[in-house]
């Protein structure tokens, strides 16, 4: 059993109990939205064995889930799915939270610049406008960022986060995008400002975190010179490391100089024979 809810609250919350339940602008559909851009038959959420699945019906502006296109796809709780310009959140009715139960909120947690370790509640109800003009939400006073950089709120299990027309853009995981959907441990970056995404501390977003860039990408150490002489190791027969032989060089004197005195006597004796 699922739970559709509208984002612009048009209208109640649904419940999907059938095998077929078919979305469309014709009035004998179970999900009738009446939007020019809504075929007759619009899609068709079919239940197997347990599960659901959201079908196209070969519609003209297409079935989107998560922001992906699909012709078909199994729908869980947390899923943003979008027919024309008509967005749903899919909730699992077991696990909505008690009114009177004071859940944790999103928390965006900055790792940067002068921000680090600062955190920004995302409440479940409102959402927030971040940038360095004095009316927004969450006011950074930075001269990278828009006066309204960007926008932030719950849907289901997810942030939703969309740009404001900013100068220098909005990253999800160094992706620039306009209109995203952000999970537990994604990076959200607003030119050189850069907040961890922190769901709250539920069974359903017990995820592992994504490891800070600062971690992943450590200056390598490099060792200082050495002032002591090199001692190469090299191979037995490389010319570096050779040994050549040695001569000495006053025997080597002597051999000449014999040399010398035996020629210039066979050189007198021949000029007296002659």
């Amino acid at each position: 059993m699922l739970k559709l809810h509208f984002k612009d609250h048009r209208l109640p919350p649904l419940w999907v109990v059938e095998k077929l339940y078919s979305i469309g602008s014709a009035p004998d559909n179970q999900l009738v939205i009446k939007d020019e851009d809504i075929d007759p038959v619009h899609a068709k959420v079919i239940r197997e064995d347990n599960k659901f699945f959201l079908k196209d019906n070969n519609s003209h502006s297409g079935c989107f889930v998560n922001g992906q296109r699909i012709t078909q796809k199994e729908i869980i709780p947390g899923d943003i799915l979008r027919f024309g310009s008509v967005e749903i959140i899919v909730l699992d009715p077991r696990s909505l939270p008690d009114k009177g139960h004071n859940q944790a909120p999103w928390r965006l947690v900055s790792d940067s610049s002068w921000l680090a370790g600062k955190q920004f509640q995302v409440p479940p109800d409102k959402s927030l406008v971040m940038g360095r003009g004095n009316q927004c939400d969450i006011v950074i006073p930075g001269t990278h960022l828009s006066r309204r950089h960007a926008e932030i709120c719950v849907e289901g299990n997810h942030l939703r986060i969309r740009d404001l027309g900013s100068a220098n853009g909005t990253f999800l995981n160094d992706v620039q995008i306009s209109n995203a959907t952000a999970n537990n441990g994604d990076r959200l970056r607003l030119d050189v400002y850069s907040f961890r995404i922190i769901a709250p501390d539920t069974d359903s977003n017990k995820t592992r975190l994504r490891k800070p860039i600062d971690e992943l990408a450590k200056p390598i150490e490099r060792k200082q010179p050495s002032s002591q002489p090199k001692r190469w190791k090299t191979r037995p027969t490389s010319p570096g490391n050779r040994i050549e032989p040695t001569y000495n060089n006053s025997r080597r004197g002597t051999w000449l100089a014999l040399a010398a005195a035996v020629l210039a006597a066979i050189a007198i004796v021949a000029i007296l024979l002659w």
